[in-house]
């Protein structure tokens, strides 16, 4: 029934994703802490082991399963998010919270169905058991697949070959938020793509093409396990995120095409926000997924009024207890409607609030002097060559430059043991995307860019800047060392960064750094470093996974946009010491010439001088890049143009945004 909630008229939203939202230890603190869900997972998990012969309890709290371990066994994992989603729901209607609407995304649809009554509860649970068992059994490498969440618009899918022609959109989450699905060595080209453009990305933990054509050839087993189903009239009803549609009554097709079709979330939520609106009532959403991925989609859809009521039930961060009691509190105030309370009772026009931008303030780091004046040309603007971090890899790269510099391609084979050229062009070990590989590669294409860019155009360029690793290429082109020098000092870095573990990074997007740095100094989050300043919106946080975690729940709650990278350890913060310390002996093996081009160091967003090359790279392993600082300090210098040497326009874009900022 409708309540009365704050004076309006409002209804209830249960929400349920499906795959990709799962992680082990999820809802412990509640199974362990409230009687009615300990007695709803308890009496799933039977009826489950029933069909499984296998206990989901006892794999998903397992004491060896740690939050951060991937959890993607989908005979386990497929049961354990229904038991999570229906015992949640389950538990809050014990509570008196009882939902107007059922809205399911995926396998979450599932979940709504059996709340709904619209299928009995073993039926469900047959279902989504031997659901799981035919996706596992059926996997192989021809068939599969992987799903990859993108930070971009329908329209870069549509404007991409590698994605339109290779890949399907497996779910319109937000206007800037699709997912991918296709053939898991079709998704890998697609994220070294997306990395060359410095396009956020992140894989979801399942090895199948969902919501794809690629799944195609289980449409008849599917098909066959759902005609055993028996569909009876809901009694709630059921919001679809494949069709958009409210239903009362399901078919046995419906649960093929919930893992079928795209999921339309972000049509849905305007279609249902629409309607609510026209009835003259607010809806009320409780995202009952073990990740509040919903809630947080559906503050991404709604950015140009007031956002109504959302709570997440769970978290991966903890604090399920003070997140279930804040559900109680909500559902104490809700207040039954008298059914003689028509759509007469009509909510209060919300004005139109465009979202309010913070100002957008500068940062202001300590920079050194520099030793020497900078060149000045004697007219116009100076020229600045730039050289990309990594991140810029692709295959192919390089392709011209070996055939051009065939004599460099050799010592470059000497030094490294392996095929320069197969790596680049080939990447038959898929070793291009692992740091011990993709720095010396980087730095070889980069540096040969540079000695084709003199060939076309002799003239020396007024000051040089890389983005870490491509401030080696930088050096290079200073003078600092040999082309030779330069790949043995890349190639042991990589060595030493990808020896490193113990933490990740995360970016952070859409605030300016000093309030990102305010917001990590008043929650207390001092365990965590900066590890890129990259532009006047864009930061990267690195240090513990669970520093992180914390981080990116209390962000998210900003509505600040947050992005896990997919690395083996925290770069450029404090924890990389050990890194540091010995490649800082490496270092001192070398001899460096004099520089006669200026190069702006990463750690001190100045000029180097001479004497402090050593330092200037060893610090580097443990110090922030100051990519914004760089730039901002060429702006100081005067007008300038600027190219990327090497692959990609990661730096391009970088400089634009900043420069027009």
């Amino acid at each position: 029934m409708p309540y009365l909630s704050q004076g309006q008229r409002s209804s209830v939203v249960f929400m349920f994703p499906g795959q990709g939202c799962q992680f082990y230890q999820m809802g412990r603190e509640l199974y362990q802490n409230n009687s009615v869900f300990h007695r709803w997972m308890n009496e799933l998990d039977t009826l489950i082991r029933a069909e499984l012969d296998h206990s989901v309890i006892a794999e998903i709290y397992h004491d060896n399963n740690a939050r951060s371990k991937t959890f993607d066994d989908i005979r386990l994992s497929h049961p354990a998010i229904f038991m999570i989603e229906y015992a949640l729901g389950k538990t809050l209607i014990e509570q008196q919270i009882t939902p107007d609407y059922l809205l399911g995304t995926s396998l979450g649809e599932l979940a709504a169905a059996a709340l709904a009554d619209a299928l009995s509860l073993s039926d469900a649970i047959r279902f989504v058991v031997r659901q799981g068992q035919l996706f596992h059994r059926r996997q192989s490498p021809a068939t599969e697949g992987a799903m990859l969440a993108i930070l971009s618009e329908e329209s870069l899918y549509q404007q991409t070959p590698l994605l339109r022609d290779y890949c399907d959109i497996a779910a319109y989450n937000a206007n800037s938020l699709i997912v991918i699905a296709g053939q898991s060595t079709r998704i890998a080209d697609a994220e070294r793509h997306l990395s060359s453009r410095d396009i956020v990305f992140q894989r979801l933990p399942v090895n199948q093409a969902f919501h794809s054509h690629h799944i195609d050839f289980l449409k008849p087993e599917v098909e066959a396990l759902a005609s055993q189903l028996s569909l009876r009239q809901a009694q709630i009803p059921v919001i679809s995120c494949h069709n958009t549609e409210t239903l009362d009554q399901l078919t046995t097709d419906h649960f093929w095409q919930t893992i079928r079709q795209p999921i339309r979330f972000s049509q849905t939520l305007a279609r249902i926000e629409r309607e609510a609106i026209k009835r003259g009532e607010s809806l009320i959403y409780l995202d009952l997924g073990p990740s509040g991925t919903l809630a947080n989609l559906i503050k991404q859809n709604i950015r140009n009024r007031k956002l109504p009521q959302i709570l997440p039930v769970l978290s991966p961060f903890g604090r399920d207890l003070e997140r279930f009691d804040e559900v109680l509190a909500l559902g104490r105030e809700l207040q039954p409607l008298p059914a003689r309370v028509t759509a007469a009772v009509q909510e209060t026009p919300q004005q139109v609030q465009q979202p309010v931008q913070p100002p957008v303030q500068q940062v202001q780091q300590p920079i050194r002097l520099a030793q020497r004046p900078l060149m000045q040309p004697a007219t116009g603007p100076k020229r600045v060559y730039v050289f990309p971090g990594q991140g810029s890899q692709r295959i192919g790269m390089g392709a011209e430059l070996f055939e051009q510099f065939p004599d460099h391609l050799a010592k470059a084979d000497k030094i490294l043991g392996y095929s320069l050229k197969t790596l680049c062009l080939e990447d038959p070990d898929q070793l291009l995307s692992n740091t011990q590989y993709t720095q010396p590669a980087l730095y070889a294409v980069s540096a040969l860019a540079f000695l084709s860019k003199q060939q076309q155009d002799p003239r020396k360029p007024d000051l040089l800047a890389g983005h870490s690793l491509g401030e080696y290429c930088a050096l290079f082109a200073a003078g600092a060392f040999s082309f030779e020098t330069g790949l043995k000092l890349v190639k042991k870095r990589g060595e030493l960064m990808a020896r490193a573990t113990g933490g990740s990074m995360a970016a952070v997007i859409g605030r300016a750094p000093d309030e990102i740095n305010s917001l990590l100094s008043q929650h207390g989050l001092d365990a965590l470093d900066v590890a890129n300043y990259n532009s006047l919106s864009q930061v990267v946080l690195a240090g513990p996974i669970e520093a992180l975690s914390q981080a990116r729940e209390i962000l998210e709650e900003l509505e600040i946009t947050v992005i896990p990278l997919t690395v083996s350890a925290p770069f450029h913060s404090r924890y990389m010491q050990s890194a540091m310390e010995e490649f800082g002996e490496y270092l001192r093996q070398f001899s460096y010439s004099p520089l006669h081009t200026p190069v702006i160091s990463n750690i001190h967003a100045a000029p180097y001088q001479d004497d402090d090359l050593i330092d200037n790279l060893t610090q580097q392993i443990c110090g922030s890049v100051r990519w914004l600082d760089t730039v901002q300090y060429l702006i100081r210098q005067g007008e300038f143009e600027f190219e990327e040497l090497g692959p990609g326009d990661v730096l391009s874009k970088l400089v634009n945004s900043i420069r027009n900022a």
